[in-house]
């Protein structure tokens, strides 16, 4: 197992490489599939851990998920699950999973435990626990109350009416209560009250669950969902927008040319990064499929707010390092509660760097060093994809534990590698 990855910059940048499909809509796409009445095949879909988990979780189900020429056959339930075997479901460290499979079981009768890594068990749940039962779900923390490891014991099933979240503390949940009220007895009404973070995820989850033939409509900040019977199709998933924000990100602070296969008409919010890079300085073209972003030789730093697209935090973070004057980012308070606290551990790792760091509740505030960014750092990850390939960028470093990659994006340093910049491996 690699321990060290050695890097260094890009030289003569011009990436075409593929990119992997996207995590986020793979797993939703197997979710809907898997309540879906038929058979559904998937193309262009993500093989990492998250979406291994979510395969593997849908299996003790009893639904038949089969790898056939390149893509997955789902075969749905058509409706709520009916495994009455009570399975015990490990969910690694994916939210997506979590947040999304739980609210589908509580819509169903059968009975099954939840659990995760230490980290996941850190992740909270109460806000979509809490709106679940509301609902009529029977729901059981074993351990502190709002966490996992938990319980779902059977029901009739989940009825009608309104559910009232405040602001919650990540997108997932508003999703996951629309997949519990694609099951619900009747139309359900979920009135975010002082709305929610990255609603784009929200939107795709609704995109994604038209297009299996539900109903999921917006009446201000009240989100109304009526409850139907899925049907299977064939869907094709866009590649991943967070994985396409490293090669372009590469190009706009060391130069050369990146070009994604990904453009103006994705759901994805992430798909909206190169309009940050564009503001920083570089040179972006974009068609509704491709999107090209060029080096110039300077980032200009500035004041961004990330809220609709608060992954982008930590890859934004490490082009701060390179830029010629501060940047704040700001309205990312969420990124406190995922794989890592990535507002924490990304001011650790960027002061070893050589900058000035401010951590605010919601943000960052980043001064790039004055000497330009220290040489042969080892940067740790946490467990944490996304620290591990942003940090990648950053120069010449070592990323330590790289395999974390393999979350999202398992192929990222053997493609960094096609580019030159891997050093060595130890």
């Amino acid at each position: 197992m690699t321990q060290v990855i050695q890097l260094q910059p890009p030289a003569n940048l011009d990436w075409t490489l593929p990119l992997p499909g996207s995590k986020s809509i793979t797993n939703r796409a197997l979710l809907f599939a898997a309540i879906a009445r038929g058979t559904s095949t998937l193309t262009g879909w993500l093989d990492a851990d998250d979406t291994r988990h979510m395969r593997a979780c849908l299996a003790k189900l009893g639904v038949s998920v089969v790898e056939t020429d390149g893509a997955l056959v789902v075969t749905g339930a058509g409706g709520r699950f009916s495994n009455n075997d009570a399975p015990d479901l490990f969910v690694g460290t994916a939210g997506t999973v979590a947040r999304f499979l739980l609210p589908a079981l509580a819509g169903s009768n059968v009975g099954a435990t939840m659990d995760g890594t230490p980290r996941m068990r850190e992740r909270p749940m109460a806000m979509l626990v809490d709106g679940l039962r509301s609902m009529g779900a029977k729901l059981q923390c074993l351990g502190e109350e709002g966490f996992l490891p938990l319980r779902i014991e059977t029901t009739e099933g989940l009825h009608e009416g309104e559910v009232r979240l405040r602001r919650p503390a990540s997108s997932q949940f508003v999703s996951g209560l629309v997949v519990a009220a694609t099951l619900a007895d009747g139309a359900v009404d979920i009135v975010l009250e002082q709305g929610t973070p990255a609603r784009p995820y929200v939107e795709m989850t609704l995109r994604v669950l038209e297009t299996f033939g539900g109903r999921g409509s917006w009446q201000g900040n009240t989100l109304r969902v009526e409850p139907s019977t899925l049907e299977g199709l064939t869907y094709a998933i866009e590649p991943d927008a967070s994985a396409a924000s490293y090669p372009l990100t590469l190009a706009a602070i060391h130069g050369g040319k990146a070009t994604a296969q990904l453009g103006t008409s994705s759901m994805q919010g992430d798909a909206r990064f190169p309009e940050v890079l564009q503001r920083l300085g570089a040179r972006v073209s974009q068609t509704e499929t491709r999107t090209i972003v060029e080096g110039t030789g300077t980032l200009l730093g500035g004041a961004f707010d990330l809220t609709d697209m608060p992954d982008m935090t930590l890859t934004l973070a490490v082009a701060a390092l390179h830029a010629n004057a501060p940047t704040e980012i700001r309205g990312v308070e969420i990124l406190r509660h995922h794989e890592s606290d990535r507002l924490a551990v990304a001011a650790t790792e960027l002061r070893k760097l050589g900058a000035d760091v401010d951590e605010h509740d919601d943000g960052l505030t980043i001064r790039p060093p004055s000497a330009g960014v220290r040489s042969g750092v080892e940067i740790d990850t946490y467990d944490d994809h996304r620290v591990a390939m942003a940090f990648a960028m950053a120069g010449h470093v070592g990323i330590r534990d790289p395999e974390c990659v393999g979350k999202t994006y398992p192929d990222y340093f053997n493609h960094l590698q096609q580019t030159g910049m891997v050093v060595a491996r130890t």
